[in-house]
């Protein structure tokens, strides 16, 4: 190749880059990163059917909007109000809502209406929401101007709840939010907060709503609601502030979950507290025994036999398949319910009878000396993972500071079979050692420990604890409270009281260092716990009133005062 064929190749060369990088200059593309779009379509005003409009007669609506856009669910979320006699024709075409009522409607004279789109309109990339999409019309000279707002609370929290729908009718039947829509309604915000607009003087029946199915109807039980004590008047004088206390009603008691899965044990979970079951076997050989707690019936059984059985439980039937004795028995071992046994025998033992060299964790506790109450002492208790039939307190030793000690009594809880309880008077500042010798203790099963179980109980100073002096304020002469105090999931104490004034004292002492909730309930049915409302009984939930203390360190005493309309600062002093 001579140097000017060399020079030519260069030349083609430098071409065809730059054709190409012109090339990849020109195309366009879509651009990335950057940050989330989170702004929801907005209505491009000028070239939609004008909004706020009074004598209105038009057929045909169209809304553009600023973005691509999709429309979901407008069957559900696009709502009339008032009421149209016919559905009418909503559709989507590039950024257009086209809405057109039937040529056979006739529009109520002199109302304004209120077409509200829920969250039907959103962005065609993120799905952003214009939940707060509302065209509106009126047929006469004027447009209806009157609105009402308000807030949504959790019942038995007091927080506000976000996405309720708030919902008001010109019909006052119970059974109207179950069967149609409303005349008016608006979604709480994350506040808890609601507002709705142009509304007309008159009387609604108003209810709110944690509308999970979103079609605007009440589904019963499955949906938490809030409803006011009387019909709500909206007139021109004055702006109603309403505020709605949402609650799940109490299920019908029913069975809905079980499970026989292991041997031994039958798990029953209701919709509510299981007092009242009765459970037997249609077999004469079952021995069975029952534990009670919250929503569950926990049955124990024991057979020899080896073939399928029922369970019977008021109205209820379980089958129990055949699972084998043998197998159990084998795993069965007694240990604490918070125990884990560690090691490569894993819940083995390597002759019945006979102790393992499976190692068990063991667990330091500390155990207040007495009751926050302080009128007794207060019981070590011993959980275990199965059902205790027989104790020998021969073999249990128990010791403070090493030195043996025999003053201490050991009970069955009378609601717990796999608890017991250690009574023991504590010394304040000592340690006690605990150790179940085999044989201690036989499970339903027959079985017992060949193991030494062992647990050590730390028995604080008053120095180490903390005391609560509780104010209760605002309190109405007459009605019957439960005051609970709350340490995260554990009651720690419950009391009750019926007010004789506004205002009641009570005192903790010996709790430990914490952070602790008090709850106030006004125990309206005097049951002793707090009851949910019911709608077609028109019956509110129970009033609750819920504050959190601060921390109470060691040696230390609280001023705490709670009220029953708010909650007021505490004070706290150096003993």
């Amino acid at each position: 190749m001579n140097f000017y064929s060399l020079d030519f190749f260069r030349k083609i060369t430098a071409g065809l880059v730059l054709a190409s990088m012109l090339v990849a200059c020109a195309r366009q593309s879509a651009p990335t990163g950057g940050p989330k779009d989170l702004t929801p379509p907005k209505l491009d005003t000028l070239a939609s059917t004008p909004n706020y409009t009074t004598r209105f007669d038009r057929k045909h609506i169209e809304l553009r909007f600023d973005e691509w856009i999709v429309l979901e669910d407008a069957a559900n979320q696009v709502v009339i109000s008032p009421p149209l006699a016919k559905r009418p024709k909503i559709a989507l075409k590039n950024k257009i809502v086209t809405i057109d009522l039937p040529e056979s409607e006739v529009l109520r004279p002199n109302t304004t209406y209120t077409i509200n789109f829920g969250r039907a309109v959103k962005d065609l990339h993120e799905s952003n929401a214009n939940d707060k999409l509302r065209f509106v019309f009126s047929t006469g000279d004027f447009i209806d101007s009157l609105s009402v707002g308000g807030n949504v609370t959790d019942s038995y929290t007091g927080e506000p709840v976000d996405n309720v729908t708030v919902m008001f009718y010109d019909i006052f039947t119970d059974s109207i939010i179950r069967q149609e829509r409303p005349y008016y309604f608006s979604r709480t915000d994350k506040a808890g907060q609601f507002t709705i607009e142009n509304m007309k003087a008159g009387q609604y029946k108003a209810v709110a709503i944690e509308d999970a199915d979103q079609n605007l109807k009440w589904a019963g039980e499955s949906e938490r609601i809030g409803f006011p004590d009387s019909l709500i008047t909206v007139r021109d004088s004055q702006r109603q502030v309403l505020a709605f206390r949402l609650f799940g009603e109490h299920k019908a008691f029913r069975l809905f979950d079980k499970n026989a899965e292991r041997y031994g044990q039958v798990k029953l979970t209701y919709t509510d507290r299981p007092d009242s079951v009765q459970v037997k076997s249609d077999q004469p050989n079952m021995r069975l025994l029952t534990e009670r707690s919250q929503d569950t019936l926990l049955v124990w059984y024991d057979t020899f036999d080896s073939i399928p059985w029922q369970l019977i439980a008021n109205n209820d039937t379980v089958l129990v398949r055949v699972l084998s004795r043998t197998e159990f028995l084998k795993k069965d071992r007694i240990l604490f319910a918070d125990e884990t046994v560690v090691g490569p025998a894993q819940g083995t033992r390597a002759r019945r009878g006979q102790p393992t060299e499976t190692p068990v964790v063991v667990t330091n506790r500390v155990q207040p000396p007495k009751t926050v109450s302080q009128s007794q002492t207060k019981p070590a208790e011993l959980q275990f993972k199965t059902p205790v039939s027989i104790f020998d307190t021969s073999r249990w030793v128990l010791t403070v500071d090493s030195a043996r000690f025999t003053n201490f009594q050991v009970l069955p809880d009378t609601t717990l079979r796999r608890k017991l309880l250690l009574d023991v008077r504590w010394t304040p500042g000592k340690t006690y050692g605990l150790q179940l010798l085999p044989g201690a203790i036989k499970d339903f099963f027959g079985v017992g420990n060949v193991d030494t179980l062992q647990r050590f109980f730390s028995i604080p100073t008053e120095k180490q604890l903390s005391g609560l002096n509780l104010r209760l304020e605002n309190l109405t002469p007459g009605k019957r409270y439960v005051i609970q105090l709350q340490n995260g999931s554990v009651t720690e104490d419950e009391r009750s009281f019926v007010s004789d004034s506004t205002a009641y004292r009570t005192k903790y002492a010996g709790l430990s260092a914490a952070t602790y909730t008090v709850v106030l309930i006004e125990d309206t049915n005097h049951n002793g716990k707090w009851d949910s409302g019911n709608y077609y009984r028109h019956e509110q939930p129970e009033r609750v009133f819920i504050k959190k203390l601060e921390a109470l360190r060691a040696n230390w005493e609280v001023e705490a005062t709670v009220s029953a309309t708010n909650a007021a600062p505490e004070k706290k002093r150096r003993q």
